[in-house]
Order: structure tokens, then C-alpha cells, then sequence
């Protein structure tokens, strides 16, 4: 038989009040949002996506060259350094600029990295942190029979003390093992042990030390200074952007080669450092031996061959004289070349070098110089010269003078390198915790038995070992030796 059920409907008021309750306030709305942030936050997939994506950004800033900070605030040296390269990216320069491809170290994305994966690092350690602490301080000493049935390492003795008398001897067992001990008692004894309760904290120190780190590495984007790639013309002065006023200056290089393989056994740079113009240094840098002034450390990095150029205007006034390092290779052929700015004019010349005695373009004791338009990029003139005979290229009076040598050098002030070393050693020690301090824990469960003695009950979480001799099962039969003779079932 069926029954027809009728319902009244709900006042108008009682109505409102249930759609109230059905619908989160905007308390309710703020909370999901924070705790979707929070479980974002301590995701370590994010942590791995973010260590991924600044990884990516590292290959692309050690693949590309970097803008030096001291150029990158400079917006007409700016101007000049992207005419120089604009031959060689074409038209994706402007694209790379824009991306901020030539300066990924101090770049908008690669800062928000950092930032997203230091909060993500904090707030991984902060959400471990309690479970942690609770684990060390306070650590749950009672636990289920199933929990000995099911451990990776577990024991099971019949003994025939008493139960009190059993959590002495087995107490006693343990802290000579410098294990601290835990006990509860009601109608079974419980027993807890651990060693080594801080050695959890080691991966926070880990957490720490990177946090650290790329505090150091934030600090020293922001204001610090790095060109891996200036390079010095022998009779060359050029400033160094790390500190207003600091000049340094190529008095001479040398190298030198193994006599049976050829290749570079040592090369140094004798230079002379200026500060306002008074010499403050005077060294011979080399791969080893760098020259430090104040925060600013100056490396030996590579070298090669430069062109000294001389470019005379129509009236005879000359522009430019000064050795241009060929540091860079044609994308095509692989020809060494070199850039140099030409004041009061609109252009960029470009050196480019011979193959070698196969080159029938370029022979060798000649070089193709080329006029870019420094605005547009554009090829205006182009012509090959011999050395030392003067040469018309345009309006301008090109004569390449002889052939000399470069200094490539590595100019770093990093002012966030105590950060990184102090991270650094953090990290380290974490690791020495981490791997030679495992925590380690140990819970026993004692119940009487109706006619007497007890059954123990040991186990652990440690992972089952084959190997009779683990700290486990050493730790079982030293038990077992305390409680001799054991009763029988």
C-alpha cells in the first residue's frame, strides 16, 4: 500500500534562516581561501616546480649573456650595449630585452622564484614544526596490540617476571643503549624509547639553510654586481661599475703553453687599479690569485686575441684608438669578432678575424670591419682592410693598426656571499645530523598473564633489516639476556 506524505512548506522566515546556514559567510569564504593558500604553500610539489623553474632560468642566464648591473641602470649605456649585441640576436633583441633575457639574475621572474620559494621553504618548516616538537617533547607512548602485529620490526617474549619487575629490567636495557624512556601504566604497561629525539630537526636546519642561501642570493641580485664577461684590451683603461670612480687598466698579459700538449699552462693579467684616478692596487691576476679591493673581486677568466683599430673623422680627428677584443664567435662561421662604440656618430663597428690561412674571405693581417646604425641595427657599410693601411669606410677613416691580446675577467661584488656561506655551513651540518644521528624508536607493550610472568611485546619502525646484527634485534637480545631464563608458553 502506498502512502502520500505532504509537507508544509517553511515560512518565509524560516526559509531565509536555512539558506543563511546553507551558504558560507564571507568568514567561511576567507578561511577556504587561506587554507587553500596555506596547503599550496607547503605543497612539495610546488617546492619542486619552484627549484625547477629557477634551475631553467639559471641555464638560460649561464647560456645567454648577462647585462651587468652597473650598464642595466645606465639607460643610455643600456641603449649602447643592446646596438653592440643587436647584430648578433637580430631582430629578437628587443624580444630578449623585454623578457628581461639578458639580465635573468635581477629579473622580475627570477626574483618571484626566490620570494615564492623562501615563503614556501618558511612555511613548510613552520607547518612541521608542532608535529616535530610534539614528537621530541611529548611523544605518544601508548599503542595498539595491532601496531606490534604490523610493524616493520617486531618481537613478541614470554617472560616470567611481573610486569613491573619486566619494565625495570628492559627500562634498564634501553638507557644503557642512551635510549630515554617513556612509560604509562594501566591494565598494560607501555613503554616508549627513542635516541637521538632532535635529529628530526636537521631538516629544518636543511629548510633553513636554503632559506638563507637565497636570502644571500636575493641580496646579492638586488645589490650586488657580476660581469663574467669584461673583457680588456692590453693599454686599456676601462671603468668598473661595481663602485663609482674604480677604473682598472691591462699594463700587459702573458701565456704560456705545455710543450707537449699545447695547451695553457698559465695566463695573467698585470693591472693597475684606480680609485678618482690615484692607484689604489697594482697585481698580476691569475686563475688562483684574484685582485680584491674593498667588496669588488676581480678573477682571470680567458682570454684571445683583440684588434687595435684607429677611426679618424673626416677631418681628421681621431674617435677611436683602442684595442677591441674579438671575445665573440659569427654564428655562421665561427669568426672571432669584437665590437666597439664610435662617439659622434650614429654607428657600431663591428671587427671581425680571419679562419686562418684557408680564409679566402677574410686573409690573414686583414680584418672586415662593419658599420651597424646604432638606432636601427641595420648594415650601413662594410669593407675588409689590411693592417696598417688606412681605409675609407664611408665618411670615416678606418686603419687597423696590429694585432694584440685580451683579458677576459670575471668583476663580482656580492655582498650576500656571508648569507650564502653562512646557509652553506648550515646545510652541512644538517647533513652531518641528518646521516650520522638517525632518530631512532622503540615502543614495548608488557600484559600480565593470569598465572603469572608477562608477554612483552617490542617493535619498531625502523625498516626490517636481513642482517642478524641491526640495532633492532641487538637491542632484542640484550632483553631477552636481561630477562633469562624466559618462562615457557
Amino acid at each position: 500500500m502506498a502512502h502520500e506524505v505532504h509537507t508544509r512548506p517553511l515560512p518565509p522566515t524560516a526559509q531565509a534562516a536555512a539558506r543563511a546556514d546553507a551558504s558560507p559567510s564571507a568568514m567561511d569564504r576567507v578561511d577556504r581561501v587561506l587554507e587553500a593558500l596555506w596547503h599550496f604553500l607547503t605543497s612539495m610539489r610546488v617546492a619542486l616546480v619552484l627549484i625547477l623553474l629557477l634551475a631553467a632560468l639559471g641555464v638560460v642566464g649561464s647560456l645567454v649573456i648577462q647585462m651587468s648591473p652597473g650598464i642595466a641602470a645606465d639607460a643610455e649605456a643600456r641603449a649602447s650595449w643592446l646596438n653592440e649585441i643587436r647584430p648578433k640576436f637580430g631582430g629578437w633583441t628587443d624580444v630578449m630585452n623585454g623578457l628581461q633575457l639578458f639580465e635573468i639574475f635581477s629579473s622580475v621572474m627570477f626574483r618571484v622564484l626566490v620570494a615564492a620559494l623562501t615563503i614556501s621553504l618558511i612555511a613548510c618548516s613552520v607547518h612541521r614544526f608542532p608535529g616535530m616538537w610534539r614528537t621530541a617533547t611529548r611523544p605518544r607512548v601508548d599503542v595498539g596490540p595491532a601496531f606490534f602485529e604490523h610493524a616493520p620490526q617486531h618481537e613478541a617474549v614470554v617472560v616470567r617476571h611481573a610486569p613491573a619487575e619486566t619494565l625495570a629490567l628492559v627500562a634498564g636495557v634501553l638507557r644503557g643503549h642512551r635510549y630515554r624512556t617513556l612509560a604509562t601504566e594501566g591494565d598494560a604497561i607501555h613503554l616508549y624509547a627513542d635516541r637521538f629525539r632532535w635529529a628530526p630537526f636537521a631538516g629544518l636546519i636543511g629548510h633553513l639553510s636554503l632559506v638563507v642561501i637565497l636570502a644571500g642570493a636575493i641580496v646579492g641580485a638586488t645589490f650586488g654586481f657580476r660581469d663574467s664577461n669584461f673583457t680588456l684590451a692590453e693599454g686599456a683603461v676601462l671603468p668598473i661599475a661595481s663602485e663609482p670612480g674604480l677604473t682598472i687598466e691591462l699594463i700587459d698579459f702573458t701565456d704560456t703553453y705545455y710543450t707537449t700538449t699545447g695547451a695553457p699552462s698559465d695566463y695573467a693579467s698585470q693591472v693597475i687599479l684606480r680609485k678618482d684616478g690615484n692607484e689604489v692596487a697594482r697585481h698580476t691576476i691569475r686563475v688562483n690569485d684574484p685582485l680584491r679591493y674593498g667588496g669588488t673581486a676581480i678573477y682571470q677568466a680567458f682570454f684571445g686575441s683583440a684588434a687595435v683599430m684607429t677611426v679618424k673623422d673626416a677631418d681628421g680627428k681621431v674617435l677611436v684608438s683602442e684595442g677591441v677584443p674579438l671575445a665573440w664567435r659569427t654564428t655562421a662561421e665561427q669568426r672571432p669578432i669584437g665590437s666597439f662604440s664610435i662617439p659622434g656618430t650614429p654607428y657600431v663597428g663591428w671587427v671581425i678575424g680571419t679562419l686562418g690561412s684557408g680564409d679566402g674571405e677574410i686573409l690573414p693581417g686583414q680584418m672586415r670591419v662593419d658599420l651597424y646604425t646604432a638606432t636601427g641595427g641595420q648594415l650601413a657599410q662594410s669593407a675588409v682592410i689590411d693592417q696598417g693601411k688606412p681605409t675609407a669606410i664611408g665618411n670615416l677613416t678606418v686603419t687597423f693598426e696590429r694585432e694584440s691580446q685580451f683579458t677576459g675577467l670575471n668583476v663580482a661584488k656580492d655582498p650576500g656571499v656571508v648569507l650564502i656561506w653562512i646557509g652553506c655551513t648550515l646545510m652541512f651540518v644538517g647533513f652531518v645530523i641528518r646521516f650520522t644521528t638517525p632518530h631512532k624508536r622503540l615502543w614495548a607493550r608488557i600484559v600480565p598473564r593470569p598465572r603469572g610472568g608477562a608477554v612483552l611485546s617490542v617493535a619498531s619502525l625502523g625498516s626490517k633489516d636481513v642482517v642478524a646484527n641491526t640495532e633492532f634485534d641487538k637491542l632484542v637480545n640484550d632483553i631477552r639476556s636481561a630477562l633469562q631464563p624466559p618462562a615457557q608458553a
